[in-house]
């Protein structure tokens, strides 16, 4: 029967083991994942223009044209009316309005109920282009008045 110093100096010797054996494995995986490239020209920051158009493309169903939901799908799915949220918003101040902010962004990217109530745009949206979007569009959000990127000017000639 081993004695009470050979059952520790056993039970260091695996710890060691597995130490070293822990050590190396994160050494191996450190090694064969790839570099995160540098953010491509494709992923800078978007412009407000750009941001009104993924509104259009992605958010309209539920949010509605102007941010209201009050078409079909934006009630019968639930979809936050930003006009009022923007209206509301201008009643805040301080720390609850940041907390707000927040909480929108976090939705943005995050999604709700995983993806199912709300998919997670974390992957078409930096946390800088969700803080814009909800900024300077969402909270200024007017009913009636469509979230569309504007028409361009017509060049002179």
């Amino acid at each position: 029967m081993p004695t009470t110093r050979q059952a520790n100096s056993s039970r260091q010797a695996r710890t060691g083991l597995l130490r070293h054996s822990l050590v190396g494995l994160v050494w191996l995986l450190a090694l064969a994942l790839p570099i995160a490239p540098a953010r491509s020209e494709e992923s800078k920051a978007k412009s407000i223009q750009e941001l009104r158009a993924f509104f259009q493309q992605n958010c309209v169903r539920c949010h509605g044209l102007d941010g209201s939901a009050r078409d079909p799908d934006g009630k019968k799915l639930g979809g936050l009316d930003f006009t009022k949220a923007a209206h509301d918003f201008r009643t805040l101040s301080g720390p609850a309005s940041e907390r707000e902010i927040r909480t929108m962004i976090r939705t943005i990217r995050k999604g709700i109920l995983f993806g199912y109530t709300m998919p997670a745009w974390k992957d078409q949206l930096s946390q800088e282009d969700a803080a814009l979007m909800v900024r300077e569009i969402l909270l200024r959000a007017e009913a009636g008045k469509a979230i569309a990127p504007e028409a361009e000017a017509p060049r002179a000639q």
